[in-house]
C-alpha cells in the first residue's frame, strides 16, 4: 500500500512570516494523507489545491474527514475544483464519494458551514456523501476501514486491514485517548507529533511555560508515549506545528533519539511517500 504525506503541519503552517512559527521552522503545508491504491484523501486543508498539484493526483475517488476542525477541511471546495466540468454547458463532471459519521455530520452543521457547503457540492453533482455510524467499517477493493472514535469525541481515526497489513492513522487529537489491544502492534501507526515548549534536542525554550496543558493541547512525549504503547513496527508522526524549532538536522537527532530508546520512527515531512 502506498501512502503519500501530503501536508505535515498542524493548526499553525508555516509561511514566510506569521506571529507563532519558529525562525527555524522546517516548511509544512496543512494536514493531509492520500492513499494512492484507494484513491483516497483524508481530509482537505487550506493547502490541499498545492498539494495535489504537486502530486500530480487528480482522480480521487473517495474522502475521508478526521473532524471538523479548519486546519482539516477549509479546503472542501477542492471537490469542485477537481470534479466540476466548467468546459461543456452540460457538465459531465466527476464524482467522489465522501463517507461521514454522524457525530461529523452534526459538527458540519454546528461550525465553518461546512455541512451546507457539502450539501452545494452535492447538488452540482460532484460529490456523493454517505453518512455513517461513528464506529462504521467500509470496504474498498478488499481494504477494510474502521473508524476508530477518539476520547476527544469530535475526532477520528482510521484502523484500516489490507490483506494481512495493519495500519493506523490518527491525524490529530489523541489527547487522553487509549488504544484497543485491537490496534496494538500494527505494522505501521501515523499518529500526530505534538507540541513541545521546550526544544526536545536543544532545549531552547520556544513556548511559554504551561500553555500547553492549559490549552490541553497534546505534548510530544504523550505523543511518545502512546506510539510505545500501540507498539508499531514503525511509527510515523506527522501534524507538525511551525511553532516548532527544530530544524532538519535536529529532527534527523531526534529520529535516532527515538530509535536509540526503542521506538522505530519516523518524523514525516510533506511529499513523503511509504510503501507499506
Amino acid at each position: 500500500m502506498k501512502i503519500e504525506f501530503l501536508g505535515t503541519a498542524g493548526g499553525v503552517p508555516s509561511l514566510y512570516k506569521s506571529v507563532s512559527q519558529h525562525k527555524d521552522t522546517v516548511q509544512r503545508t496543512g494536514p493531509a494523507i492520500y492513499i494512492h491504491d484507494l484513491q483516497l484523501l483524508i481530509d482537505t486543508s487550506e493547502d490541499i489545491f498545492y498539494q495535489l498539484r504537486r502530486s500530480q493526483i487528480y482522480d480521487i475517488k473517495y474522502g475521508l474527514y478526521s473532524h471538523w476542525h479548519p486546519d482539516h477541511t477549509m479546503g472542501l471546495r477542492i471537490w469542485e475544483t477537481l470534479n466540476y466540468d466548467f468546459i461543456n454547458k452540460i457538465p459531465q463532471s466527476k464524482m467522489s464519494k465522501i463517507y461521514i459519521t454522524k457525530q461529523q455530520k452534526a459538527d458540519f452543521k454546528k461550525y465553518l458551514g461546512h455541512w451546507d457547503h457539502l450539501n452545494y457540492l452535492s447538488e452540482i453533482a460532484v460529490i456523493e456523501k454517505e453518512v455513517l455510524e461513528n464506529n462504521s467499517t467500509i470496504n474498498i477493493k478488499d481494504v477494510s476501514i474502521e473508524w476508530v472514535q477518539l476520547a476527544e469525541e469530535i475526532a477520528f481515526g482510521f484502523y484500516i486491514i489490507a490483506n494481512t497489513q495493519r495500519i493506523l492513522i490518527i491525524p490529530d487529537e489523541i489527547k487522553n485517548y487509549k488504544p484497543s489491544q485491537k490496534v496494538k502492534e500494527v505494522d505501521v501507526a501515523i499518529l500526530p507529533f505534538g507540541s513541545n515548549e521546550v526544544n526536545p534536542v536543544t532545549h531552547e525554550r520556544i513556548l511559554e511555560a504551561g500553555i500547553l496543558d492549559g490549552l490541553g493541547e497534546t505534548r510530544f512525549d504523550e505523543s511518545v508515549a502512546l506510539a510505545r504503547e500501540i507498539n508499531a513496527k514503525h511509527t510515523y508522526f506527522t501534524h507538525i506545528e511551525a511553532t516548532e524549532s527544530l530544524n532538519k538536522s535536529q529532527l534527523m537527532m531526534l529520529e535516532q533519539q527515538l530509535k536509540q530508546s526503542g521506538l522505530d520512527a519516523t518524523i514525516a515531512y510533506d511529499g513523503l511517500i511509504i510503501q507499506i
